[in-house]
């Protein structure tokens, strides 16, 4: 792939989408099986409606569990044009703060044909041959980090990620560190719900964050080269990556600044 493509050139074509009048149950469990951020939300048409997100589905509880999909999602929908460049929908994507933008037929059509993922868009700009602008990790990387220990009960660390905004937390014990905790972790765990489930509440010894977290991390160095970290990123399909120096986290980057390392 020579130059820079267009979103139509690289966006996914078989949407996995929602309909309004499905139980949000229902949305539960795509999350859970596919691990996205976010679906479209079609007509029976097939034109784009709205969008739903992991946080919106977070709101379920067993006493709320008849909710619709139309109860939970979002009308206003950013979305890309297959005729955009991918650089373009980058720059949505970091202004707008998602991981995937829906591609609507025309501005005038809102027909549903395809979307597009920070994923996507870091795969074609390797592919493309373009050199990033900015050539390391620690040109991109936030020096800030926000943790966790590993003995934070799940509840705590849940929390944390609400408030932050953050999908994935460094775990520390010692100082060090020995995992990385996400969102879908939490929720395939099924703790996620614990503190809404009883709103009287009575949870009792919520889990430390070690039992849900992945490890070991994968984690670069301030030296490792962008386009290492981004194949790291595709690879393994995860959002976030560490930044470590003997065992100890000095920063962190994520899809966001990858894709920035490549904008003018």
């Amino acid at each position: 792939m020579s130059g820079i493509p267009r979103v139509g050139d690289v966006m996914t074509t078989s949407v996995v989408t929602l309909r309004e009048e499905e139980p949000a149950t229902r949305a539960r469990a795509l999350f859970r099986e596919y691990g996205y951020r976010s679906f479209p939300v079609v007509d029976e048409d097939g034109r784009l409606v709205g969008i739903i997100t992991r946080g919106d589905i977070l709101r379920i509880s067993s006493s709320r569990s008849n909710l619709l999909v139309r109860g939970l999602m979002s009308t206003g929908v950013a979305t890309a044009l297959p005729g955009e460049s991918i650089i373009d929908a980058a720059r949505k994507m970091i202004r707008l703060d998602v991981e995937r933008l829906p591609v609507v037929a025309s501005e005038t059509d809102s027909t549903l044909v395809g979307i597009i993922s920070a994923h996507d868009v870091i795969e074609a700009l390797l592919e493309s041959g373009r050199e990033p602008i900015k050539k390391t990790v620690e040109e991109i990387m936030t020096a800030q980090v926000v943790t966790c220990s590993h003995d934070d009960p799940v509840t705590k660390v849940w929390t944390k990620m609400q408030e932050t905004g953050f999908s994935g937390i460094p775990v520390l014990k010692n100082g060090e560190i020995i995992g990385m905790v996400t969102r879908k972790d939490i929720i395939d765990s099924g703790f996620a719900r614990i503190t809404r489930e009883d709103e009287k509440g009575r949870v009792r010894n919520p889990p430390p964050v070690e039992r849900v977290m992945t490890t070991p991390p994968i984690t670069v160095h301030r030296t490792t080269p962008v386009q290492e970290a981004a194949r790291i990123l595709t690879g393994k399909q995860i959002g976030r990556l560490p930044v470590v120096e003997d065992r100890k986290v000095v920063g962190i980057i994520d899809r966001d600044d990858v894709m920035a390392a490549w904008l003018p």
